[in-house]
């Protein structure tokens, strides 16, 4: 698939282990673990490259900072996407806004382009496997550069959120939990398979890969309305009756499917994150653990595990009676964490349940504001409104300021700040045999009638615990929960 640099990649279920491979564990030189985001559309559509001028097949050399960074004739770039398209059956295309991006990254953004290069190493494998799962050509996982340079606490100031920038509703709608324990935004797997179902929904209805990505940025509301203005059914036809920040979305994602594939003919190597691993496993926790004890008993730091799992919103790590979360390690302890998991259960039990901003058992937040953020991306991330924290405040104005205490009132925050208990005397009710569940996830082939037969239960009893929606849209990868007595 890659001209430059292959990913490899494997799926194996161990001891309810799912196994996402890698390539090589290099060296990690950089402390930084996540790159800082493009600039808006607007400020890179103005760049100015007109001081650039290529007139031979050979590449010429700009000098740039310490570095000469070759340069080389449209027909050696429209080759290369020519290329990249003919394996990955996407249209992609070569012009001179495609042109503009590609030099912008390879130019003004090296520093960040290497960075993401070395990101891309651990991701792009995980994003790989679940686009063929989808069956959704992975090419179109450079998506995730344009939309959060591969960023999992990316949040814009309209409130996306995550390497797939998903608002809160659509986030619902594709499966995402978002509740006190996760985001599961800002996971790299379940973000990557909302991302990928999205992508492939868009495709059916439009049969054109562009078009689908540029619904991505713009909703198919305005690919429809395109459509009918132009007459057009392919991206190209349709799109200067698109928003100017969608004309320009398809041609930056052209460019950096290219500079991902060909990073090394413009002096560009990987600057490899804190943390990298030749793979990582996903397992199931069938009780609460905290991040500090899995950390001890895993010879890990807390840190390293937060990297893995970018989408935990407190110190514990949610159990099956919270919400089933697949949780990532390193594949290397994966035959401690089988063999430590039960202690770990046990010594987590009286460490109570710190929430990110720091919740009361009233429902109120009490957050600190921090270096760059807004009301808005405040709002998004506790699901209420602008309005509702000027009230809660006495806000007179949207400003805030690095430090400042605000009050947030959320029914998300009540319902999800469930602490452990601070005592050992605590006693949990028991567990009724009525109320035992086993979760399964839902593989290519499968009916609700194979799924029913296979765990003694009916298809009536699956619509009643999952609800007839989940069960009448039953796809690879839904996750659906089933009574031990049926």
């Amino acid at each position: 698939m890659k001209a430059v640099f292959l990913f490899a990649f494997s799926c194996l279920l161990t001891n309810s282990a799912t196994l996402f491979a890698q390539t090589d564990s290099s060296i990690a030189s950089d402390p930084s673990l996540l790159p800082g985001q493009f600039e808006s559309d607007d400020s890179l559509n103005a760049l100015d490259n007109s001081n650039i001028v290529i007139d031979s097949l050979q590449p010429d050399k700009i000098s740039f900072a310490d570095v000469n960074v070759p340069a080389y004739a449209d027909s050696v770039y429209e080759a290369r996407i020519h290329q990249i398209a003919l394996v990955s059956g996407v249209p992609f295309v070569y012009n001179s806004e495609v042109r503009k991006y590609i030099d912008l990254y390879v130019l003004n953004r090296r520093e960040q382009v290497s960075r993401m290069v070395g990101l891309s190493k651990m991701y792009f494998p995980i994003f790989d496997q679940i686009m063929d799962q989808y069956g959704v050509p992975r090419e179109l996982k450079y998506l995730s550069i344009i939309e959060s340079a591969l960023n999992p606490h990316a949040v814009s100031r309209c409130g996306a959120t995550g390497i797939w920038q998903f608002m809160y509703g659509t986030a619902k709608l594709y499966g995402l939990n978002i509740n006190s324990y996760v985001d599961e935004r800002k996971d790299i797997i379940r973000a990557t398979e909302g991302a990928a179902q999205y992508l492939k929904s868009m495709y059916e209805i439009y049969g054109d890969w562009l078009l689908a990505i540029a619904s991505y940025n713009c909703g198919p509301g305005n690919i429809n309305k395109a459509i009918s203005r132009s007459g057009g059914n392919t991206f190209w036809d349709v799109q200067n009756y698109l928003p100017r920040e969608t004309r320009a979305y398809v041609p930056a994602f052209i460019a950096a499917a290219y500079v991902m594939n060909y990073y090394d003919q413009y002096e560009l190597s990987p600057t490899y994150p804190q943390y990298i691993y030749d793979s990582i496993c996903t397992v199931d926790v069938s009780g609460r653990m905290t991040c500090d004890v899995v950390a001890k008993f895993m010879d890990m730091s807390v840190e390293e595990i937060k990297f893995l799992n970018p989408g935990l919103r407190s110190n514990v790590i949610p159990g099956l009676e919270d919400i089933h979360y697949f949780f990532k390690l390193p594949s290397s302890k994966i035959s401690r964490y089988d063999e430590k998991k039960d202690s770990m259960i046990l010594y987590s039990k009286n460490v109570k349940t710190l929430f990110e901003g720091g919740y009361d058992p009233t429902g109120r937040v009490t957050y600190t504001v921090r270096s760059g953020d807004n009301l808005g991306k405040i709002a998004s991330r506790y699901h209420v409104s602008v309005t509702q924290l000027k009230k809660w405040n006495g806000l007179r104005s949207s400003t805030v300021h690095k430090g400042q205490h605000l009050k947030i009132y959320s029914s998300h925050n009540a319902t999800g700040a469930i602490a452990s208990s601070s005592t050992s005397n605590s006693v949990k009710k028991p567990i009724s045999s009525n109320t035992r569940y086993v979760y399964y996830k839902a593989k290519y082939g499968d009916t609700l009638s194979t799924i029913a037969q296979r765990h003694g239960t009916t298809i009536s009893a699956l619509k009643a615990i999952n609800g007839p929606s989940k069960c009448n849209n039953l796809k690879a990868g839904t996750v659906l929960k089933i009574s031990l007595k049926g």
